[in-house]
């Protein structure tokens, strides 16, 4: 089975639930959600200190048994989640 584990941080868990599931996913339990294809498991939210701001960051455990899925699901999560500053 093919793995990558993410972290992101300046997103909220919240968030990053809801584009899991508007990528396909259904809750399983409150950590792990399902396509028919590939799964995903999402951290407790932790935050951390910086520049005068509470953080929030999140470890998040992609996988699928097909790499090509597994690329693909990432890819269009990383669109989800891409901050540009300004």
């Amino acid at each position: 089975m093919e793995e990558e584990k993410l972290e992101i941080r300046g997103i909220l868990r919240k968030d990053i639930i809801s584009y899991l599931l508007q990528l396909g996913s259904k809750a399983v339990t409150d950590e792990l959600f399902v396509s028919e294809s590939w799964e995903c498991e999402v951290s407790t939210e932790e935050r951390f200190f910086m520049f005068q701001s509470w953080i929030p960051k999140v470890q998040i455990l992609f996988r699928s048994e097909d790499e090509t899925v597994l690329k693909t699901v990432l890819v269009n999560f990383r669109k989800k989640t891409f901050r540009a500053g300004g």
